[in-house]
């Protein structure tokens, strides 16, 4: 019986550590440029206190957009009543889409 407490630390780290939840958002024809981007991004006050993040995509053009929560973070947002909320974004730029003889559709 002295083995429960460990096993109980461990699927505690290893829930904590896991994906909980995953939001994500694509376009409806891909074009995707590059590799994926991710940075973790803090809220406070229930949303009114966060770093602004900038995209850094040469097209000025988003292909998708992940944004994830484990279940550490989720508690966090629970326990703090919403306070302080931390998540993982992910994002891919996408290419320039080129119209008959190079236009630039709109």
């Amino acid at each position: 019986m002295a083995g429960i407490p460990h096993f109980a630390v461990a699927l505690a780290v290893l829930a904590s550590v896991s994906g909980c939840a995953t939001h994500r958002l694509v376009v409806a024809n891909p074009n995707p440029s590059g590799e994926a981007v991710a940075f973790d991004s803090d809220s406070f006050g229930l949303g009114a206190v966060q770093r602004r993040t900038v995209a850094d995509c040469p097209s000025n053009l988003i292909d998708e957009v992940r944004v994830k929560q484990n279940l550490g973070q989720a508690l966090t947002s629970v326990l703090t009543l919403g306070l302080w909320q931390r998540a993982r974004i992910e994002y891919r730029c996408a290419k320039v889409p080129a119209g008959p003889a190079g236009i630039i559709e709109e």
